[in-house]
């Protein structure tokens, strides 16, 4: 391969990347937690040869996963399949120590819920008083919307990347805390809204260490790995820190495409544990058997949040909240780069299944709910297909639903498509999703493991989609003519606009009647109209113009909104370094 390609190659998979931290990739939010009541027998077994079927590709010499189908913490099933480190072929083991990327948040919230078990930090505490450095935020925080994600903090990944910074570059906690200082806006009032962050975490780590004097890595070490036994567990802050036997990351599968990775974060909290199979059993029982954290500390875990208007939503203390065919689930999956990781657990039957791997390119939770499907009970009496009372035809009329659907209150856009008299959903750079209708207006992606379902409805001449997750507030999205932008109206836009709140300069040009994104250390990017003044960028970003009064550029993910950028005059411009 030659090297313009293996830059291509990186660039692809930076961008994949950042979508999965946008949107946590639908296949990442499932789970739920009930109750411990159902006792199994001790000399249970499961269908190993068929739980080997299902891995059975990644066993051919490339990176791969370690499986563990757990029963209240007794390991039923243990294998890895496939290489921990190609360079030196050392096989991947149950044993091989492995970054497990956002399913570290479980572990950084019993972190928080141990401080407040023993009154040191209250769930209410303002994170302001507690972290000066977020003084000048316009609203109160508290440690439990942080932990529950409605903090509206705008996530700290996409931040780092509009200010200029790549995927692979070296981030540190001061690196953050500054790029903290510097926000003055928020997704959304607190407690109002449930938005996956990752940056409220980084902000519980850093809460540990001032109110316990410990850094974090120690204290996890010291109160939760060390009195569950968990001795091939370590929480890595330092990105040059040598973990042995960890298994290498890789982007890919099979060469050609096989590239090293490499995680480069110096914090923690957010991500940073590592761990293997045979430490999660331990980890597991301690969901049934606590011995860290009172039962009452594990139930806040598992507890559904609530928003600021008493709904619901399906994330408790650092895990997911949900149901999968019916049987309550709580999870939480993750992605860094070169690892992938998945811990499922039906919490009514005490079975849990973990799927650790050390490559990008697999998807461990869609791995870890067939292995579900060989135990779960009743499983094989349940439809895997569209639910009851499906149609399987397409009404008619679902034709008049395709188009591009915008919520401004959010700078989010859904768009669907009619092809084959089918209604799809387009996934973001993930292809498209047939949806199943359930009548002649609502449609459900059954992709997605939790409840997702699509409500087509007019109101007068206007016509609106209202998305439904389950466990989440339904959102409104109302239908736009897309159209061709003038010329007229593209030669305003041009420019430089900086700032303040990432202290960073991005140039737009227009050429050949294309507009053109220019940022520091970054690749130019083609703007994509969508309606209006709103344009797309890597299929993600999400950049609308201003063109009355002060011209200005309002640049939003779905993580991270309306973060504000003003146009300067010629005269306040500095020269673009990629020019």
């Amino acid at each position: 391969m030659s090297f313009g390609k293996t830059i291509r190659l990186t660039q692809i998979q930076r961008t994949v990347l950042l979508m999965e931290r946008r949107t946590g990739v639908v296949l990442v939010t499932l789970c739920c937690f009930c109750s411990f009541l159902l006792s199994q027998p001790a000399n249970e077994t499961v269908p190993a040869a068929r739980i080997d079927s299902i891995f059975a590709d990644l066993a051919k010499g490339g990176p791969g996963c370690s499986v563990g189908v757990m029963r209240a913490g007794d390991l039923l099933y243990e294998r890895a399949f496939g290489m921990a480190d190609l360079a030196h072929e050392v096989p991947l083991t149950p044993t091989t120590p492995v970054f497990i990327a956002s399913s570290s948040k479980q572990f950084t919230a019993l972190a928080v819920l141990l401080l407040i078990e023993e009154g040191k930090l209250h769930l209410s505490d303002d994170v302001r008083k507690l972290v000066p450095e977020m003084s000048h935020l316009p609203a109160a925080i508290t440690v439990q919307q942080l932990l529950q994600h409605t903090s509206g903090l705008r996530e700290q990944w996409n931040l780092f990347y509009m200010s200029g910074w790549r995927s692979s570059d070296l981030e540190t906690a001061d690196d953050l805390l500054n790029l903290l200082k510097m926000q003055r806006g928020l997704n959304h009032p607190p407690g109002e809204e449930f938005s996956y962050n990752n940056t409220g975490y980084s902000v519980l780590a850093l809460i540990v260490e001032r109110v316990s004097g410990q850094r974090f890595p120690n204290f996890v070490q010291s109160r939760i790995f060390q009195p569950l036994g968990m001795t091939a567990s370590f929480v890595r802050d330092d990105a040059g820190a040598v973990v042995p036997g960890l298994a290498v990351g890789y982007w890919g599968r099979q060469a050609p495409n096989l590239r090293q990775a490499r995680v480069p974060y110096s914090f923690a909290g957010p991500t940073g544990v590592i761990t293997n199979i045979e430490d999660l059993a331990k980890w597991d029982r301690n969901f049934y058997e606590p011995k860290v954290g009172s039962p009452a500390t594990i139930r806040k875990m598992i507890q559904t949040g609530q928003l600021n208007d008493e709904t619901d939503f399906g994330y408790g203390a650092g895990l997911f909240i949900g149901t999968y065919k019916g049987h309550l689930m709580v999870s939480h999956a993750g992605s860094d780069p070169g690892y992938k990781a998945d811990v499922v657990r039906f919490p009514d039957e005490r079975l849990t299944i973990a799927v650790l791997c050390n490559t990008f390119d697999v998807f461990p939770t869609p791995l870890a709910l067939r292995v579900a499907d060989l135990i779960l009970p009743d499983v094989a009496s349940r439809s895997v297909g569209a639910p009851a009372g499906a149609h399987r035809t397409v009404p008619a009329k679902s034709a008049e639903f395709a188009g591009l659907y915008w919520n401004g209150g959010k700078a989010q856009t859904r768009q669907f498509y009619f092809e084959d008299g089918k209604l799809l959903l387009d996934g973001g750079g993930e292809g498209k999703f047939a949806l199943a209708a359930l009548g002649d207006d609502r449609f459900q992606l059954m992709e997605a493991p939790r409840q997702y379902v699509f409500r087509f409805y007019r109101r007068g001449a206007s016509l609106y989609v209202e998305e439904t997750i389950e466990g989440s507030p339904r959102v409104t999205f109302q239908k736009e003519a897309k159209g061709k932008p003038s010329l007229a109206m593209l030669q305003r836009l041009p420019g430089v606009y900086y700032s303040p709140e990432l202290d960073v300069r991005w140039t737009v040009e227009l050429r050949d009647g294309t507009l053109i994104l220019l940022r520091h250390r970054l690749d130019a990017a083609k703007l994509k109209p969508v309606f209006g003044t709103v344009f797309q960028a890597e299929d993600f970003f999400v950049l609308q113009f201003s063109i009355r009064g002060e011209p200005q550029l309002d640049v939003s993910t779905d993580r991270a909104r309306h973060v504000k950028f003003v146009k300067e005059s010629r005269a306040n411009c500095v020269p673009n370094p990629m020019r």
